[in-house]
């Protein structure tokens, strides 16, 4: 008892000694531990293990593999945001939509990267990065019965939907996977809750496309941008029937995944505009040819032009590809041989006549010698640029260039970018730029400038063209 009572003194003391005297006692301060997304925890977890984690649907645009490579909007995106942030990229595919964001409630994946509407119910744990393009909800409908036969598109147009209050009593048929993606609510008021609308289990929205066009099914809901890709392959479909509003297509991410978000809608906001990110919005969505590989069916190759064994034997031991050869004839002269520019440049490669003296062709030349002359200006300008610019992939860029405005408003753009901290052996966003900036007086003026003044504007497009047509050239025809 004597115990227990000195016991009860001695705490009263102590409890006394901390009120009569503040500051002499300090209880342990209850840390506040933070969930693994605030402040950036995920990014950060991202750059340590050096990986990015994204999943998609298995929507072949999005993801598929050609000759062994992985491709795909959706993998060229989330590879070129990787790349940015300097880390890998493994991508994991998953049919369910609904199943994809369970993976990234539960941590398992860091990022979305597929059609995923911002109307979802899930909101309100997940957050949508600022979007990569805007699309909208199409009916995917096959024309009518012997339409190339028609006397003209009024009779065509006028046996579609293009109302959907036309669509009562009718069944359209969706995947059961993508059910709750689809805006549905135009169709139903349209038709007083009429319109049939059936989920199917198992099936992806592609080959829902494809039954329409087999006449498998009537009708199907996608997105404008995969139906008019499909529509390109699959010529009796229709899909020029809106079904809803404008709609973002965006990644999505962890609510609270906030320096992870903040980065991904900063790297799109210096993209956006960028040739990059039209590239590839064109390659898979405008592109029949990417349509056709990304459905896994096999290109008749047909060739390129009437020229192509000629661009081959002219190009000899050249490291220069046919196919490129071939897109900038293209875009010289859309492969005539007898067009003369308002400049004087003549023929396929649209050589100047000094130009073409120099390198044994004249207005006369048969196609052979045009093209010959022509390969003979690459080879040369590719040799003088071998130096500057050692990487031979980056030096095409310069070539083309050149090709286009003459080798010396290069090396002026090139003596700028060194002056100015940028990269003289790279083109885009560097010598490209200060090509651009020879129209302007404090750059045209500067004394590494020998050349004066110029507008590069031109030169800028015809890179960026060559490029492009030379990437279709590439699906279209083998090395």
């Amino acid at each position: 008892m004597r115990n227990l009572i000195f016991t009860r003194f001695s705490a009263f003391i102590v409890l006394l000694f901390i009120i009569l005297v503040p500051g002499s006692f300090t209880l342990p301060r209850q840390h506040n531990f933070l969930g693994h997304d605030d402040k950036g925890g995920l990014l950060n977890d991202i750059l340590r293990r050096g990986k990015l984690v994204a999943i998609t649907d298995n929507n072949p645009l999005n993801y598929f593999t050609y000759k062994g490579e992985p491709k795909g909007y959706q993998y060229d995106m989330l590879q070129s945001f990787a790349t940015h942030l300097g880390v890998e990229l493994e991508l994991i595919s998953e049919p369910d939509p609904h199943k994809a964001m369970l993976y990234l409630k539960q941590r398992q994946v860091d990022i979305i990267a597929m059609e995923l509407p911002a109307t979802i119910p899930q909101r309100n744990y997940i957050s949508f990065a600022d979007p990569l393009f805007v699309s909208k909800q199409v009916l995917v409908q096959r024309k009518p019965e012997g339409w190339r036969r028609m006397p003209d598109s009024k009779t065509v147009e006028s046996k579609l939907v293009r109302n959907l209050s036309n669509l009562s009593g009718k069944t359209i048929e969706i995947p059961l996977q993508n059910q709750k993606q689809y805006y549905l609510a135009d169709i139903q008021h349209s038709t007083l809750n009429t319109a049939n609308l059936t989920a199917i289990s198992d099936v992806s929205q592609v080959e829902m496309i494809e039954a329409v066009a087999a006449g498998e099914i009537e009708y199907t809901l996608a997105y404008e941008h995969i139906a008019k890709a499909l529509s390109s392959v699959y010529n009796d479909i229709d899909v020029n029937t809106p079904t809803s509003p404008d709609m973002e297509i965006s990644w999505a991410v962890r609510k609270g995944a906030v320096n992870l978000l903040n980065e991904i809608n900063q790297w799109i906001g210096s993209k956006k505009d960028s040739r990059e990110f039209a590239s590839l919005y064109d390659r898979y969505y405008s592109n029949p040819r990417w349509a056709s590989l990304a459905l896994g069916h096999k290109l008749n190759y047909s060739g390129i032009s009437d020229y192509d064994e000629l661009i081959k034997n002219s190009l000899n031991s050249s490291h220069w590809d046919w196919r490129l050869v071939s897109a900038l004839i293209y875009k010289e002269s859309r492969f005539r041989a007898d067009v003369v520019s308002h400049r004087g440049a003549f023929g396929l490669m649209q050589l100047m006549p000094h130009t073409a003296r120099r390198f044994g062709a004249d207005i006369n030349s048969s196609p052979a010698e045009q093209i010959a002359a022509g390969v003979k200006l690459i080879q040369h300008l590719d040799k003088m640029f071998q130096k500057s610019v050692p990487d031979p992939a980056e030096r095409v860029k310069f070539v083309l260039a050149a090709y286009n405005i003459g080798q010396a408003h290069i090396i002026d753009a090139q003596k700028l970018a060194a002056k100015h901290g940028k990269n003289p052996h790279v083109w885009y966003d560097n010598v490209e730029y200060f090509l651009l900036a020879k129209s302007k007086p404090e750059f045209y003026n500067d004394p590494v400038v020998k050349h004066g003044k110029v507008k590069g504007v031109e030169t800028q497009r015809f890179v960026r063209d060559v490029l492009d047509k030379y990437e279709h050239y590439k699906t279209l025809a083998a090395k």
